[in-house]
């Protein structure tokens, strides 16, 4: 039977996002297909090129979204984009992982969007040098934040932990109080996140 490989990216997702990351392997993909590992080992030569081919489903809609820089605003570009990046991350379980390492040759979209994100730099007057290594910057605050939010425990076991007499970090427990209390969201934090890298980049300039 023939392998459509798109349909085994979806498959692979459906498996992630069922049991978890750490049980997804190539022969255990294969048998949920009802197809011989070998079969999908000529499309992907390990676990790592199928990460890769899954990442690439994933931030392609990411990529296809992303608008036109409007009147120089390169700032609000690399805010929204960051964001955008970061939300489909955020939504699949374990996709800041699957995508950590990626080999952009294969998870083509994400280097789309690291492509992407140089031509807005350089339009904004960075030098190459500086354009290619704020973009990989982005990215990595991207995947790191997302991988940090998708570790964090369930509000309320959060709300627990921070609140025993026992917790040894009182000063950042008072500030995660404070965000809850202010009503933030994890989007709420990559976007502050994402400034603060922002704010430096104009500096630097």
């Amino acid at each position: 039977m023939p392998i459509d490989v798109a349909a085994t990216v979806d498959a692979a997702w459906d498996l992630v996002a069922a049991e978890g990351l750490d049980k997804l392997t190539v022969r255990r993909l294969a048998a949920g297909l009802g197809v011989q590992a070998p079969a999908l080992y000529w499309h992907f030569s390990g676990k790592r090129a199928l990460l890769d081919h899954m990442t690439d489903a994933l931030v392609r809609p990411v990529v296809e979204g992303l608008p036109p820089v409007e009147d120089g605003r390169w700032q609000d570009w690399l805010a929204d984009a960051g964001l955008a990046l970061h939300t489909a991350l955020v939504t699949r379980r374990d996709a800041a992982l699957v995508a950590l390492g990626a080999d952009l040759m294969a998870a083509r979209a994400l280097g789309d969007f690291a492509e992407r994100t140089v031509a807005v730099l350089l339009d904004a007057g960075f030098p190459a040098a500086d354009a290619t290594r704020a973009s990989g910057v982005l990215i990595q605050l991207v995947l790191g934040r997302a991988a940090e939010d998708q570790a964090r425990p369930a509000v309320a076991d959060e709300e627990a932990l921070i609140s025993a007499e026992t917790f040894p970090f009182p000063l950042m427990a008072r500030g995660l109080r404070e965000r809850r209390a202010s009503g933030a969201t994890v989007e709420d934090d990559c976007r502050y996140a994402l400034g603060l890298l922002i704010a430096g980049l104009g500096t630097g300039r």
